[in-house]
């Protein structure tokens, strides 16, 4: 029997404070991490779409008639706690403020994760029961969140595959990923009820992606807690029971507006939402075979490193410092034995993590196969089930898995045993090689990242839509300065009400005007009716020839849209290619050269509404 050593609950206790000094450092610089990473200017590119949406939660009457704006609010808890800023501040520096919120939730939530994966104890835990001070940490070294910051941040940067972030813009998920990884750093610790509380929480937050955190995190419990250590399914049901009641009230209440709003919409509505959502608009995330070769390309190189990353981490063994806490029938303690795998070696507070991202990967693989064999027989059957985003979760918990096994091996807490070598080289030669490795990665993605934001002409959530790849850098400054202007005058100058057609190359009107339109290509609502008629709208209102290039619309085109969906302002993009200007009052701009690229028209009064048109 062995005396566990008692740590002090006294607020002088030196090991607590150095522990709090530690927890501090690691904080800020993670915090500084992940500033540096995504501090580009305002808007971000989903910045518009949420923001836009957030404003009007709080103040229906900017962009009244929006299809988008008046559609269902699936991110209500986002619009709740973020959307006020806009009734205080101007929606740029609300933005800027919920950011600052955002990457200072993130940077806690991460440090307390990954020094709960990393603390040294002499203790050892009882699996499956709550616990606190059994958990309390007498050493932790230092910079070790934001060491793993930049590395994880590289993984998922350089090896996208399916477009996912978590660092980035002011948006519902980076202030859910925050809730994640406090629930997995509880979970590190053993402390069911609070992991399984802040998943709830981030649920609330973004339910997609608490659907795929509750279903890898359950599994993982399944396999590691009933299979592996056989803990008594009594047992393991009250150390859960509390942690999945509060966890389920946070991803209920996240899920019934998206429910209800299913439940208004019949099933051929949804169908065809689902086909629009999956092989239209959020391809890129949705379905694996309409993902760029430049992202499958990504997606082959993390493979690849994490394929060797886990080829030396499966010939190695964990240190004694980290062994507290883990599994005693499988006998850590013991000589090292290659017949256990990598997850069932590992600390119990490690294989929890890299439980989650094998079963994360596993979700994702079987998205593939729905996608490459449904796809094409049955698009709507597996459109209806690819919209659920399987490859989300993968995306964040497969780089963090990689990034951490990394670090433990360069830091030589996993290493192998003595006598064991790989391709020749000792485990302190790889322990060196992983280290500048992942030195190498880091540095040159903040880099990267730095080089980019200095030289950013026009903000992300602008450009994507905006600009055109053959654009010279000062035709698209030149463009975005008169875009700016006629955005401003419009909500400076114009009366709220009314509907505007738009043009295809922009999705920051609603942002920047805060005026009603009849469709943007980024702004997709959450229901299904109204997905369906949005693209109605898009259809209908923009059209490409066979080499995919934007066409004009004539007169005749425009008055078709005007009677049809009751548009009363047009804002006219000169910079289609055969763009004519029919001669209707004209609002904006006074003098040609005032404004080259845009022009706003008054619809003519003689336009009848489509209901009255003769058929």
């Amino acid at each position: 029997m062995t005396t566990q050593p008692v740590i002090s609950k006294e607020p002088g206790n030196p090991s607590r404070v150095r522990n709090s000094l530690l927890f501090l450092i690691d904080f800020l610089a993670t915090f500084c991490v992940f500033w540096i990473y995504a501090g580009n200017q305002v808007p971000d590119v989903n910045e518009p779409h949420y923001w836009s949406k957030a404003a009007h939660f709080w103040n229906p009457e900017l962009g009244r008639g929006d299809l988008f704006l008046e559609s269902g609010d699936a991110h209500w808890a986002f619009f709740v706690v973020f959307g006020w800023l806009t009734t205080v501040l101007e929606i740029q520096t609300a933005i800027f403020a919920g950011r600052f919120i955002t990457w200072f939730s993130l940077a806690a939530a991460w440090t307390y994760m990954l020094h709960g994966l990393f603390r040294r104890s002499g203790q050892t835990a009882e699996t499956g029961r709550n616990s606190d001070e059994s958990y309390r940490s007498t050493e932790r070294p230092i910079f070790l969140a934001s060491i793993a910051a930049p590395i994880w941040l590289a993984g998922m940067h350089w090896g996208n595959w399916a477009g996912e972030w978590v660092v980035g813009g002011c948006e519902s998920k980076g202030i859910a990923y925050a809730c994640f990884f406090a629930g997995l750093g509880a979970i590190s610790r053993s402390r069911w009820t609070l992991g399984w509380s802040m998943i709830g929480l981030g649920s609330l937050f973004h339910v997609v992606t608490g659907l795929w955190v509750i279903a890898t995190v359950g599994l993982a419990s399944i396999w590691l807690q009933l299979f592996a250590d056989r803990l008594p399914i009594r047992s393991w049901i009250r150390a859960h029971l509390l942690g999945w009641m509060l966890g389920a009230s946070g991803f209920i209440a996240g899920a019934v507006p998206a429910i209800q709003m299913d439940m208004q919409t019949g099933s051929d509505e949804r169908s065809q939402a689902a086909v629009a959502q999956v092989y239209t608009r959020l391809g890129h995330h949705l379905s694996p075979t309409r993902f760029s070769e430049s992202r499958w390309r990504g997606f082959a190189a993390l493979l690849a490193v994490s394929s060797a990353v886990l080829l030396i981490a499966n010939r190695s063994r964990w240190s004694d410092s980290m062994q507290s806490g883990a599994s005693e029938h499988l006998g850590q303690r013991d000589e090292f034995n290659p017949r256990l795998g990598l997850i069932h070696r590992a600390p119990q507070r490690v294989r929890w993590l890299l439980a989650v991202a094998c079963v994360a990967f596993v979700f994702a693989m079987f998205g593939l196969v729905i996608d490459l064999s449904l796809s094409n027989l049955v698009p709507k059957l597996a459109a209806s089930v690819l919209r659920y985003y399987w490859f989300r979760w993968n995306e964040v918990t497969w780089p963090l898995a990689i990034s951490i096994l990394a670090i433990a091996l360069a830091t030589r807490q996993l290493a192998m045993p003595a006598g064991v070598t790989l391709a020749n080289l000792s485990s302190a030669a790889w322990a060196r090689i992983i280290g500048l490795a992942a030195l190498a990665f880091s540095f040159g993605l903040l880099n990267e990242r730095m080089r980019s934001h200095a030289s950013e002409v026009i903000p992300a959530g602008d450009k994507q839509s905006f600009s055109l790849k053959e654009d010279t850098i000062e035709m698209q400054r030149d463009q975005f300065t008169h875009w700016l202007a006629v955005c401003e005058w419009i909500r400076t100058k114009m009366p709220r009400e009314g509907l505007w057609l738009t043009p295809r190359r922009q999705q920051t009107f609603k942002w920047r005007a805060q005026r009603a339109e009849l469709a943007s290509w980024k702004d997709m609502p959450q229901n299904a009716s109204s997905v369906v008629l949005w693209n109605e709208r898009l259809q209908a209102a923009y059209r490409y020839d066979e080499l995919k290039r934007l066409q004009p619309n004539d007169e005749a085109k425009l008055r078709e849209l005007i009677a049809k969906y009751g548009i009363r302002y047009v804002l006219l993009d000169l910079r289609v290619e055969g763009q004519t200007i029919p001669a209707w009052k004209r609002l904006y701009p006074i003098a040609p050269d005032q404004n080259p690229y845009f022009v706003i028209l008054e619809s003519p009064e003689d336009i009848a509404p489509a209901e009255t048109l003769a058929p």
